[in-house]
């Protein structure tokens, strides 16, 4: 991978989640009688970005977290709720961490869904501060498809064997494709969010039925079935429209939105301390079934295995690092399959005698696509030699 493909890659999945945390703030912001803050929430989620690449460069990765005080002051300080302010400095840091550990763990996918599954909530179950908001909502989503796509595109361009020419012509036929079903989705879209909007108002029903013997406040709930915008409604008397207005108001303050809308945001924090937690501090010993079932088999004993023999590298750097990984894997230390260096680090239990800050030669080599000395490269072969002979030791003093 060149080093603007990189750098591309890069951003284009943290710009990616960044779209999503926009959602997210920008719900809590307007719930709290704050401004949508827009282009103060860019100016945080770059400059984030820029230190960060500033702190890995002269730095170390590790020193991250420093700037994580910095930026939350100064999303307090610009007016973001407190909740949005702490959003806004920690899932920015993490995304970076991530990112820069593993370019291939970008969750653009995941992200988009849980956008789209939040603005189908939003226009459902959204209050009046909402639906001030729809449109901005709407066009939230919609930019994070397409830069999603867009971005795609360019990526697999610029990592394609095509000449300019033959880039070129690949573009174009790619982006008619994408806007011919752009415009096909434009014009379905009131039907496909009239159907889940359907859905989703059954299985809310059925929910509700099914807690209202448990919750007293749950007796008066009823929701209605949406209904398709009709054009010949515009003809109607500014009388009757009053009426429907004072009618459907009068329908909505009976629903407790606020006090659902609480519950379902405290369900998907929860979900995603679980998932955080869960993720980064694995079980040390398990190179058993529950990995192989979720696909975590052992870096290059198990891909040996069921994958066949896997590809050694030609540049010297990144073969010493897989020698070293197949050592690992041989004495029952090996990586899993996405696991990011410090994770198994702390799995294996091996923060005393494992660096990573000593293996930063090999992120840079293989991602960045950076050029290594000589002197460097014997200082990066010495490092791996005396690992080696340390977790020797370790091992002995185990038995």
């Amino acid at each position: 991978m060149s080093r603007i493909n990189y750098y591309l890659s890069f951003f284009h999945g943290y710009t990616t989640n960044m779209f999503l945390l926009y959602f997210i703030i920008l719900f809590l912001n307007i719930h709290n009688g704050k401004q949508p803050l827009l282009l103060s929430y860019m100016m945080v989620v770059l400059g984030v970005l820029t230190a960060g690449w500033i702190i890995v460069h002269y730095f170390r990765l590790r020193y991250i977290y420093i700037i994580l005080p910095f930026v939350l002051v100064t999303a307090t300080m610009l007016g973001f709720h407190w909740l949005s302010a702490l959003a806004l400095s920690f899932v920015p840091i993490l995304r970076f961490e991530y990112l820069y550990d593993d370019i291939e763990d970008t969750l653009a996918a995941p992200s988009i869904i849980i956008t789209f599954l939040l603005l189908l909530g939003v226009n459902i179950l959204g209050s009046g501060a909402d639906s001030s908001f729809q449109t901005e909502y709407h066009l939230l989503f919609i930019s994070q498809v397409l830069f999603y796509f867009i971005g795609r595109i360019v990526l697999l361009l610029l990592g394609s064997p095509y000449v300019h020419r033959g880039k070129f012509t690949v573009f174009l036929s790619l982006s008619g494709i994408f806007i011919t079903l752009g415009v096909i989705l434009a014009i379905a879209y009131r039907y496909a969010v009239f159907s889940l909007k359907y859905i989703v108002i059954v299985l809310l029903g059925g929910m509700v039925q099914i807690l209202k013997p448990f919750f007293a406040f749950l007796e008066d709930v009823e929701f209605e079935p949406p209904q398709l915008s009709d054009s010949e409604r515009l003809d109607q008397t500014e009388g009757e429209e009053s009426a429907e207005m004072v009618q459907a108001e009068s329908t909505a303050s009976h629903i407790p939105v606020d006090t659902i809308m609480s519950l379902l945001l405290l369900l998907i924090i929860g979900i995603g301390i679980y998932y955080f937690y869960k993720r980064r501090e694995a079980p040390a010993g398990q190179k058993t079934e529950k990995n192989e079932k979720e696909g975590m088999a052992i870096a290059h004993s198990s891909v040996k295995k069921n994958y066949g023999k896997p590809e050694v590298p030609k540049n010297k750097v990144r073969k010493l690092y897989y020698g070293f990984e197949k050592w690992l894997a041989s004495k029952g230390l090996g990586r899993y399959r996405n696991e990011t260096i410090e994770e198994w680090i702390r799995r294996c239990r091996l923060e005393e005698i494992v660096d990573s800050d000593k293996l930063e030669i090999y992120r840079r080599t293989r991602y960045m696509d950076q050029e290594t000395s000589d002197a460097d490269y014997q200082k990066y072969k010495y490092a791996i030699d005396h690992m080696k002979q340390v977790i020797m030791q370790h091992m002995k003093k185990q038995e």
